[in-house]
């Protein structure tokens, strides 16, 4: 009770006096009430005859716990208080919104340029931003996906993700405690579909059972894959889409039987949409069967590997046990597997380890052209500021306080905001569209990116960051306006504060156009690099096509040279075809074929005796003549290496280098496996080349005659052949197909492309990036120059008075316009430092995307530093002309 007892009760808390600036403490009136109450209470027992005591404890009593009833109306007080405060803030708030609205509409240029900046800047970053979170945040479309990982044998010559071999995946199921399931699979390859309609080739890829199991994605219709079909064959899944393009989502396909390369399989289910794995555009998948699985092979190396965690389980934990597993392994099986062990990789990791980089990149590309954009507008609001100090200043006089002004001009940036964030809304979908029309199409998980609800989360938080970014500024700098100073003369005096501010802003804005600039040029060097470099063949006029033979048809060695010879004549005679040859890798392909090989009178270090894996090329005679490869030593193949004549192989200098260094290798022999494959005599030594891709160093090489090679399974081949001078490559794909269609009209080829779109597919992750760093870099470049001009225009503007007082004393023009430009020059070279310092920080996350060019490359630096010096001074020379045109009594009027 002592709240309403003595003289008006305790001191208020501290919070209730900073309520009494404004207005009367509420509690003040109930405690008033109550004291009332009670003394008339007290007084109407007095006249009953009580004494002051007795009738004061009597009303007491009767009113009850007046604490209580003190604290329920302080309860209701300050609800009360905050309904009032809520409405007057929404209130406020509409007041701020009404008059921001019509002071922006006052300014339809300033507005509409603001708004447009901010749309492509929010706009571009929300497109990127997309790319990126479909490949790099997005979990992966399966339960639970943080619990997938990709298992990778590591080779002794340091690989470390080496497809596994057919045992020990077999050793990895049966002793492996840290996975629920395993399961191996191959990558997907080109297939023939006959038997249902048009022949057609299809992807296909092969998996065992486990590997849905562990992905645990059920069909759309049908069933899947079980241990069963793995004995049994003869089964197929079809993805969605093809059921779609083929069937017309025909649900009656369940139960249709269909060739693959000449083998029946049923259609026992349809994959949901969207389920891709192991690679976009899969068509059928087939059960990996026992007799094709070896569980005893160690030394063919040719799956991929899926498994799921076991509960509780971590990678690192998954990791230590198969590094211990390996180590048995090797201890038990020494000639094939000592040096070998294990690799444990995040699925999502390890699907992404190639781009992971570049999006990066890209991401802190596009952020730092829409900061400089921001910069720019807090450029353009300070100096609005300058000329809104009067507008300011009335306010103030009026009763505004600094906070409410404060959050007036804030409501304004947010509004600023809000356009650009409707306007990029519009376009962020137009951009991802083009970015993804030109983004290299082997970039995994790129299908995903949408403009959703997530994206548009994105672009508001992005607004409401500008907007405090290019808002906070100048909302505290107009808010300090000097009222007394600002009424009389229109301004405050604080144009030297901005003008700090705007010069800080500026030189932020010059180093982070340099950063962008160098990464850009750093892209450009390396993409001439790549054009330079030199490939020791001519890819021009080379057309390639894949051509993949039915083991049913052709089930030897003997029938299917007999089919590539016939085929590569008719190619030889067409009118545009200069030459033509045959090769099992052809150019713009990575290696997937290696062998491991004795030499003839050595004993290797490995342990089974042969030397390392390198890789192999089945050729047919012509091949070296038709790309243009220069043998340094012996000779190349012709007609008469048969499979009736002595084995022959030739190798590359690499080989030569790395096995004979110094001595020459003609004459030597080597075996691939020596009892089971022939000796080979070496007859040839050819130059090193870059086949698979420009940027690809060549490695050790293995080549033989295809009509001596002594696997039967090997029944693929490319057909490379190159065009007459002045021929358009595209000019004979018809003759192509038509050629292998007369020989097999139940053979479509698996794809006919040129070396050099094969080139440039390869290297486009280089080139994408190249072309959009060039991009932001360029436009960040364009923002500076506009900053720097509204800096330079502001300061000399404010600076009239003193250039004008200069000019009456007998200053020069020249005089004038060097100072303009050495202030120019001292901010830019500022900026630059910053920039550069920036630039070799950023360095080290661009040099893996770089290819014969250091991140620290001084040239690229040198002249990214001299572009934007004489950008800076070319874009501060009319400024400074005008400056020193003032004319002395105008400028002395004027004030």
């Amino acid at each position: 009770m002592s709240a309403i007892s003595g003289k008006g009760g305790p001191r208020p808390p501290g919070w209730r006096r900073w309520v009494r600036v404004i207005r009367r403490d509420p509690m003040e009136d109930a405690d008033e009430e109550l004291r009332y109450h009670l003394e008339m209470r007290v007084e109407d027992y007095m006249r009953q005859g009580m004494g002051e005591d007795e009738a004061r404890a009597a009303a007491r009593a009767r009113m009850g716990d007046l604490g209580e009833v003190r604290r329920e109306m302080e309860d209701l007080s300050t609800v009360e208080l905050r309904t009032e405060r809520r409405r007057e803030w929404i209130s406020e708030i509409r007041q701020d919104l009404r008059y921001g609205v019509r002071v922006l509409l006052r300014s339809p240029a300033f507005t509409s340029m603001a708004g447009l900046t901010l749309a492509l800047g929010i706009g571009a970053t929300t497109a990127i931003f997309s790319l990126v979170y479909a490949v790099l945040l997005a979990p992966l479309p399966y339960p639970q996906p943080d619990r997938l990982v990709g298992v990778w044998e590591t080779s002794p010559q340091g690989s470390p993700r080496n497809v596994v071999s057919s045992g020990n995946v077999t050793d990895w199921q049966e002793r492996a405690r840290a996975f629920s399931v395993l399961g191996a699979h191959s990558l997907p390859y080109s297939r023939t579909l006959t038997g249902d309609g048009d022949p057609l080739q299809v992807a296909t890829s092969s998996l065992q059972p486990e590997v849905l199991r562990a992905l645990t994605v059920p069909p759309a219709i049908g069933r899947t894959l079980t241990e069963r079909d793995a004995v049994d064959g003869g089964v197929a899944l079809l993805s969605h889409g093809f059921w779609e393009s083929r069937y017309g989502a025909d649900p009656e396909v369940l139960g249709r039987r269909v060739l693959l390369n000449d083998v029946p399989y049923t259609i026992v289910g349809v994959m949901p949409a969207g389920f891709d794995f192991p690679a976009t555009g899969v068509d059928f998948w087939r059960p990996i069967t026992d007799g094709e699985f070896d569980a005893t092979e160690r030394t063919s190396h040719n799956y991929h590997v899926l498994a799921r965690l076991a509960p509780g389980v971590t990678v690192e934990a998954a990791q230590a046990e198969m590094t211990a597993l390996a180590a048995q392994i090797a201890q038990e099986h020494p000639a094939e597997m000592t040096g070998w062990s294990a690799r444990v990789v995040p699925l999502h990791q390890d699907l992404t380890r190639n781009v992971d980089a570049l999006f990066w990149v890209l991401l802190g590309g596009v952020v730092v052209v829409l900061l400089i954009a921001c910069g720019n507008l807090t450029n353009l609001l300070l100096a609005r500021a300058v000329a809104r100090q009067r507008e300011m200043a009335v306010r103030g006089a009026l009763g505004a306080g600094r906070g409410r002004i404060l959050r007036q001009l804030l409501t304004e940036s947010v509004l600023l905001a809000a356009l650009g964030a409707v306007g990029a809304a519009g376009l962020a979908p137009l951009l991802q569209q083009v970015l993804l029309s030109v983004a290299p199409g082997s970039i995994p998980l790129l299908d995903r990116a949408a403009i959703d609800v997530r994206m548009f989360g994105f672009t508001a938080l992005s607004a409401l960051g500008c907007a405090l970014l290019f808002g906070f500024a100048p909302a505290i700098q107009a808010s300090r306006s000097d009222l007394l100073s600002a009424l009389r003369s229109g301004r405050d005096g604080s144009a030297s504060g901005q003008a700090r501010v705007r010069s800080v802003l500026l030189t932020a804005q010059v180093a982070l156009s340099v950063v962008l600039l160098v990464s850009a040029g750093l892209f450009v060097r390396s993409f001439r690099a790549l054009q330079a470099t030199e490939l020791a063949f001519d890819p021009q006029g080379l057309v390639l096509m894949d051509v993949n033979l039915p083991n049913q048809r052709y089930p030897g060695t003997p029938e299917q040279v007999l089919f590539y010879d016939q085929l590569l004549d008719r190619v030889a005679g067409m009118p545009a075809v200069s030459g033509a040859a045959g090769t099992t890798q052809p150019p713009g392909w990575s290696a997937d074929m290696t062998f491991s090989f004795a030499i003839e009178g050595r004993v290797a270090s490995n342990p089974n005796g042969r030397e390392d894996d390198e890789e192999m090329h089945a050729v047919t005679p012509g091949y070296f003549e038709v790309l243009g490869r220069r043998m340094i030593r012996g000779r190349a193949f012709d007609a008469n290496d048969r499979a009736e004549t002595t084995p022959v192989v030739i190798i590359n200098e690499s080989l030569a280098r790395k096995h004979w260094p110094g001595g020459n290798p003609i004459g030597e022999r080597i075996a691939f496996r020596v009892g089971d494959t022939p000796w080979r005599e070496i007859v040839g030594v050819v130059e090193d080349a870059r086949l698979e891709s420009p940027d690809v160093s060549p490695r050790p090489a293995i080549y033989l005659p295809a009509a001596q090679r002594v696997w039967p399974w090997v029944t693929w081949m490319t057909v490379m052949a190159r065009t007459a001078n002045g021929t358009d490559p595209a000019a004979i794909t018809e003759g192509l197909r038509r050629a292998l269609l007369e020989l097999d009209p139940q053979l479509p080829p698996q794809s006919i492309t040129t070396v050099e779109a094969a080139f440039q597919e390869n290297t486009a992750s280089r080139t994408f990036a190249m072309a959009l760093v060039g991009g932001f870099g360029t436009l960040a470049l364009i923002l500076s120059v506009v900053g720097l001009y509204g800096l330079i225009t502001y300061t000399v503007s404010h600076q009239r008075r003193e250039i004008g007082v200069r000019i009456a004393l007998g200053a020069h023009a020249g005089e004038v316009v060097g100072g303009v430009m050495r202030r120019t020059l001292g901010l830019t070279l500022a900026g630059a430092t910053v920039g550069v310092l920036g630039a070799l920080l950023a360095g080290r996350f661009l040099q893996g995307l770089l290819f014969g060019v250091a991140a620290t490359d001084l040239a690229t630096y040198v002249m990214t530093v001299g572009v934007v010096v004489v950008v800076a001074l070319a874009t501060a020379l009319l400024p400074a002309t005008r400056a020193a045109r003032t004319n002395p009594v105008g400028a002395l009027a004027s004030e």
